[in-house]
């Protein structure tokens, strides 16, 4: 890598140069700080790199020649503590200029995933590092103001007019009457002032206002409604964790009250009878709608277990089928448990067209009715609750829905449910399998240690909601092995996130 600086000629006066011409040869090779010797510090800072001095045409050919210069031997002609207070000063410019000018960014960060996941990590970890007890204090006392805050935003479509008036910024008036809500102007202005400071928009005048790129990142439909699942139906049962916590001593509720005694039930004030948090979204449409339409839009773009690289989970599917195709020549090649609207379907049909055999979507009867299936896929309405319908003989395959898209809550993630829940739905779906039949579970699968925020945070989200878990591969296999069945193969297929698939069999 080639840095170039620019100088102008005044800038290398009393500045030592190493291995090369120098305007005053006389002066004093002192630790001074004048600008030329910052910017080659702040360029030695990119490791390894070659330094070109670009001289004003004014001065004479010798002077006025590129001088290359190694990194190296500036970092030697300087004070170690000043070296390092540059380099310092030098890496909370780049950023400076990068926060400031966001589309300066450069090109290669967005190309390099694993780079500006590196960059983003980094910047996340400083944070706590750098904070003073007042400072911390101040962010992390008010945090929980941030999503209300975003929520009013959806709701007065703030995200979603700065986002259609692309470069043109709104004044706090336009704002008021493109939400068709006419808040209050001086109100709107309060709360645009806490967005802006938190980078939700962008302040660029006295009252006006423009889209910024997490705005932008929220105005999506999927997004939006993420936000509003997250503060009308979560937000109590985030709250009144601590006191749900304290009153069962930090224990988990019994077994028979784990799904309707919930920090949720707490927070929301429910009676015991009230029944679980899915039970309470049903007889709440506006509510359930952010839900479904936030589990059906938060993975767009997300890699699949169908993305597994090389294709173990199909190719474990076909074996099992090629096993029984000569007993039955018209075997269920899959059954996809809880599936929604059958995505999960049509994206293996569409992966996998060679499998031969039936594709089954499993759901309740109101779900599937509402389904856009293809030829070869068929619906059938059941409750996982209860006997599974498709039995061992027929030689199926498995797959527990890892996320549900548009599809009555009644049907979660297998991580939704309390053990002693989870050990029954499985012995329904073992019950159901044959020799040759296979399990496949589509879930996270924590580390034992250095979990990523992404994991832990839902993990306790689960918590509060349900009294479940984001479960370790231990106890996955614990809770496997428990309802009979046995592990076989795990498949990572997005890393970073921990989400793999999980073959098991029936244990013999």
């Amino acid at each position: 890598m080639h840095v170039f600086l620019v100088l102008d000629y005044g800038t290398l006066e009393n500045t030592p140069v190493p291995d090369g011409p120098q305007r005053n040869p006389s002066a004093s090779a002192t630790h001074d700080r004048s600008p030329m010797r910052v910017g080659v510090l702040c360029a030695s800072l990119l490791a390894g790199s070659q330094i070109h001095l670009a001289m004003p045409k004014r001065e004479t050919a010798q002077s006025s020649a590129n001088l290359t210069l190694s990194a190296k031997y500036v970092a030697l002609a300087a004070d170690p503590r000043m070296t390092q207070e540059v380099k310092l000063s030098s890496a909370v410019s780049l950023l400076e200029g990068l926060a400031a000018h966001p589309s300066g960014i450069p090109a290669a960060i967005d190309a390099d995933d694993q780079l500006r996941k590196r960059l983003l990590a980094v910047v996340q970890k400083l944070v706590p590092e750098l904070e003073t007890p007042a400072e911390a204090s101040q962010r992390i006392l008010y945090n929980a103001l941030e999503l209300p805050a975003a929520r009013i935003a959806v709701d007065l479509d703030v995200f979603g007019q700065l986002a259609r008036s692309a470069d043109t910024p709104l004044t706090t008036e336009e704002l008021t009457r493109g939400s068709g809500k006419a808040p209050d102007a001086k109100l709107l202005a309060r709360v645009l002032r806490y967005l802006a400071s938190f980078g939700f928009v962008r302040e660029v005048g006295a009252g006006r206002w423009a889209a910024s790129h997490l705005g932008d990142n929220l105005c999506g439909t999927g997004q939006s409604a993420g936000v509003c699942h997250m503060v009308d139906n979560c937000f109590a049962a985030f709250v009144a964790l601590p006191a749900f916590l304290r009153r069962h001593a930090y224990r988990a509720p019994a077994a028979a009250d784990a799904s309707t005694d919930t920090a949720f039930a707490l927070g929301n004030g429910l009676a015991p009878d009230a029944g679980s948090f899915f039970a309470w979204l049903r007889a709440r449409p506006e509510h359930a709608r952010s839900f479904n339409v936030f589990m059906g839009a938060h993975r767009t773009g997300v890699r699949s277990w169908l993305d597994d690289g090389g294709g173990r989970v199909v190719a474990a599917i076909a074996r099992a089928l090629a096993a029984v195709a000569a007993a039955d020549p018209a075997p269920v090649a899959f059954v996809d448990i809880g599936g929604g609207v059958g995505h999960q379907c049509k994206a293996l049909r569409k992966r996998a067209p060679h499998l031969q055999g039936r594709i089954v979507l499993e759901d309740l009867e109101e779900v599937v009715a509402s389904a856009e299936l293809e030829d070869g896929i068929e619906a059938l309405g059941i409750d996982f609750l209860k006997e599974q319908p498709i039995k061992g003989k027929r030689r199926i395959v498995l797959l527990p829905e890892r996320s549900p898209q548009l599809t009555d809550p009644t049907f979660p993630r297998r991580a939704d449910w309390p053990d002693a829940d989870a050990r029954a739905i499985l012995g329904h779906v073992r019950d159901a399998m044959g020799a040759s039949s296979l399990l496949l579970v589509d879930e996270l699968v924590l580390p034992d240690r250095g979990a990523h925020r992404w994991e832990a945070q839902l993990d306790l989200a689960m918590l509060a909601m349900l009294n479940a878990e984001a479960r370790t591969e231990a106890a996955w296999r614990r809770l496997l092995a428990d309802a009979g069945l046995a592990v076989v193969d795990l498949v990572f297929y997005e890393e970073d996130a921990r989400e793999a698939v999980i073959v098991a069999r029936k244990a013999a």
